[in-house]
């Protein structure tokens, strides 16, 4: 039997993740199964278990993909001259996420799912602390950059970090369950945030 390439599995991989999405965002996480999956991929039951062995792996792994794509767009930042502020670098990696994700109510199905059954998508903190790593180690950056000494950079990137998190989460709450949700009002208001402060300032 012939050996199968490692592009033609990331191919298939590819290929199951994209009809889990699909079926995700039309019936929910909960109302999907494995068998849903299967007939939106084309693919059989085997080929399919030989990928993921349920549901909950499946999420997991569509969660690390999006991420290593955003990943990719956050990466390397820190490089830049000039380096691009705070709101512009969350407003790139919404637009990436909202992207890859199509329809937001997925994320907060996987969010329920894992404050419901943590061991079930265990890995999902996991994802989160890389996240909140990629804009700490951009934000130290971005501090010193902004006359912030390597202690005081530190320190703030530290604190922000999972603020910044907290902001991307906000936003796709709000997509998923506000019908007049102005998303670009939201990313123009991050405009206004002062980071640079001293601490205790009005």
């Amino acid at each position: 039997m012939p050996k199968v390439s490692e592009d033609h599995r990331e191919e298939r991989r590819r290929q199951i993740i994209d009809a889990a999405l699909t079926r995700f965002g039309r019936a929910g996480f909960e109302g999907t199964s494995m068998a849903d999956i299967i007939a939106e991929s084309g693919l059989s039951a085997g080929a399919i278990y030989s990928y993921f062995k349920s549901k909950q792996e499946l999420i997991v792994s569509v969660t690390r993909d999006v991420l290593k794509s955003r990943t990719a767009d956050l990466d390397g930042l820190e490089k830049q001259d000039p380096l691009p502020p705070p709101a512009a670098v969350v407003r790139l990696f919404l637009d990436g996420m909202t992207r890859d994700i199509g329809n937001p109510s997925i994320l907060l199905q996987i969010w329920a799912a894992a404050a419901a059954e943590p061991d079930s998508v265990e890995a999902l903190p996991t994802v989160l602390v890389e996240l909140r790593g990629l804009y700490e180690r951009y934000l130290r950056v971005w501090f010193e950059r902004n006359g912030f000494d390597d202690a005081e950079a530190v320190r703030r990137a530290r604190a922000f970090a999972p603020v910044v998190v907290g902001l991307c989460q906000g936003y796709i709450l709000q997509t998923a369950l506000l019908p007049d949700f102005d998303s670009e009002a939201y990313l123009g208001a991050l405009e206004l945030l002062d980071m640079t402060a001293p601490p205790n300032s009005p």
